[in-house]
């Protein structure tokens, strides 16, 4: 059976941070990512891994992050609240990890706080790899799925604007603008008037 194009867009190599303070297992679990074609950033506490995504630019953030759950400055959890409660990462899906916090009230707690799934130790390779694969085949399903709610939405409005237009100036401005917010490019609308004598022209940009 053939694999739908988005299903493999969905579950495609992705740029991951790696959050743990225990370097030997940052190693194996970086290398595990790595020879799957990920890409793996590196952070060893709380504060290093916050202050990396606050430093990346919109385009380059990571689409995901592994973080431990015991760690030298704070808790994943409280790593994990972070994440969810900054507007530019809270659609990153966490995947907690942990060799102590292993307890059934540790894995609840862990997935309250924001997580997007919890493992512990000892992880396998496939295990890890299954489970950074089905987070990113959500995360990346819904981030779809809102960005074409947005764009139904816009053209329902740009819809209203045309038909509301009280003249061929404002139906070219309306639909300018609404080719504009739809196809997020600059736009031009050119009209005609219906007794062919004038025409309109309007143009507007990417954020019209």
């Amino acid at each position: 059976m053939a694999v739908s194009p988005c299903l493999q867009q969905d579950s495609a190599v992705a740029k991951v941070m790696v959050l743990d303070d225990n370097d030997t297992k940052r190693y194996i679990i970086s290398s595990w990512l790595r020879r799957a074609g990920h890409t793996v950033v590196e952070a060893a506490d709380g504060a290093e891994g916050l202050a990396l995504l606050a430093g990346s630019p919109d385009g380059e953030l990571p689409e995901l992050a592994v973080v431990d759950v015991k760690l030298p400055d704070m808790s994943g959890f409280e790593v994990c609240e972070q994440i969810k409660a900054d507007p530019r990462t809270a659609s990153l899906p966490v995947i907690h990890i942990s060799a102590h916090a292993i307890e059934v009230s540790d894995r609840t707690q862990g997935l309250h706080r924001g997580a997007d799934a919890y493992l512990t130790d000892p992880i396998a390779p496939d295990e890890l790899l299954a489970t950074v694969t089905a987070a990113l085949r959500y995360a990346r399903a819904r981030r779809r799925a809102e960005r074409l709610a947005a764009r139904v939405a816009a053209l329902n409005s740009s819809t209203l604007a045309v038909y509301g237009a009280r003249d061929g100036c404002s139906f070219a401005e309306a639909a300018a603008s609404g080719a504009a917010t739809l196809m997020q490019s600059p736009a031009v609308a050119v009209a005609l008037s219906p007794d062919n004598s004038t025409l309109h022209i309007a143009s507007a940009s990417r954020h019209a």
